[in-house]
């Protein structure tokens, strides 16, 4: 995992390595993939994108597009703006209503406003497996590939 100074602010070493369990625990019992990308703050060339617009930069930087059945999501924060996006491929946006997403963000915002990161992304992280594994459960037989980086990816 790299390391950044600033995300000692938000996380401890541990919280950073149990998020990242999670995230490997969540994609052991579905065919989709988690990416988390995390910034402090925007470069000075960042900040001619907004920051939906660098979310989505991520989403195919970091080629969460190129799973085979579309079920990559992408968990982007950027702290210094108190902003995230969860973004979905299209293999998972076409199965989960909106209402769905609205409410697995509402237990991120809570955490985040009372400074649990922590808890915060972990509550995401499992909610999100809690849908990925019901609409898309591994398959006997089937592919389970770790298609997609692992560590979180620290800007």
């Amino acid at each position: 995992m790299s390391k950044k100074q600033w995300i000692n602010n938000y996380f401890s070493e541990d919280e950073l390595k149990d998020i990242q369990s999670a995230a490997d625990a969540v994609e052991r019992n579905t065919v989709g993939e988690i990416v988390l990308s995390f910034r402090n703050k925007k470069s000075l060339l960042e900040k001619l994108y907004s920051n939906h617009e660098l979310a989505m930069k991520d989403f195919e930087r970091l080629e969460v597009i190129k799973t085979k059945e579309r079920t990559g999501v992408l968990i982007f924060l950027i702290f210094e703006d108190h902003y995230f996006d969860i973004i979905a491929d299209e293999g998972i946006y076409a199965k989960i209503p909106d209402e769905t997403w609205n409410k697995i963000e509402e237990k991120l915002k809570d955490e985040f406003r009372n400074k649990n990161y922590s808890a915060g992304v972990l509550a995401l992280v499992s909610e999100i497996g809690e849908v990925l594994s019901h609409e898309f459960p591994t398959r006997a037989g089937a592919d389970n590939d770790d298609e997609l980086q692992n560590e979180i990816v620290m800007n």
